[in-house]
């Protein structure tokens, strides 16, 4: 979220983002609109953190805020803020404890510019390089909807048994580095598209991506991404 740049503990997500000189994050896919989220709207380091780190609403904290003023138990009001089952779903009723292992809770798809196009992009002017980013955004975008609309499949039952295209859309936070992670960091025009999980079924509830469809697809994308780029 802030490139390869180091942000202090206390440091607002914003200021660490301006210190490292990358742009915020910000909303992207078709599966915003159930959420009221907007596309093109910048994420902030609350959002994500619900979103990304607990599977809860990007505006949860809104959300429980007003269930509790309707008169809601904390429980109830909480629950609220979840779209499709909450990450201690899968305590073991015998034990009371999780699954030991770290809850899934997005995927990180990575858009890499050519190797002549992030060149061009390092070596150029301002305006070749706002040109090779708007080719970059548009790329990214064509590729993400291709996944909407023909990949991404919400699973459900024992082992995922019934599956079924997504309803709306993919619910995804996009952050642009502009540097690579090698040990001497050098220019890269690339994005990190992370894809949330949760979508919805065609009954309109909620449920998991399907990850095994998804990356069943991800050389086709890869392709589709370059010679679009």
């Amino acid at each position: 979220m802030v490139g390869d740049g180091h942000r202090l503990a206390g440091t607002p997500l914003c200021v660490a983002q301006d210190e490292a000189g990358v742009p915020p994050g910000v909303w992207k896919g078709r599966g915003l609109a159930v959420l009221g989220l907007t596309a093109g709207d910048v994420v902030t380091e609350r959002q994500a953190e619900l979103l990304l780190g607990e599977g809860r609403h990007p505006d949860g904290d809104r959300i429980e805020r007003e269930r509790l003023e309707a008169g809601d138990d904390p429980a109830t009001a909480l629950r609220a803020t979840v779209p499709g089952r909450p990450i201690e779903h899968n305590r073991s009723p015998k034990t009371g404890k999780a699954k030991e292992r770290t809850p899934w809770l997005a995927m990180d798809l990575v858009f890499r510019a050519p190797s002549r196009a992030h060149i061009a992009w390092a070596l150029g002017d301002d305006e070749i390089r706002l040109v090779l980013e708007l080719c970059q955004d548009s790329a990214r975008d064509k590729t993400l909807a291709w996944l909407e609309d023909e990949v991404a499949q919400i699973r459900w039952g024992s082992g995922g048994r019934h599956r079924k295209p997504i309803r709306d859309g993919l619910i995804v936070v996009v952050f642009r580095p502009y540097e690579s992670r090698a040990a001497e960091s050098k220019p890269l025009l690339h994005d990190h598209a992370v894809v949330s999980i949760r979508a919805r079924r065609p009954d309109g509830t909620w449920g998991n991506l399907s990850a095994d469809t998804m990356l069943a697809h991800i050389v086709v994308a890869d392709t589709l991404y370059t010679c679009t780029s």
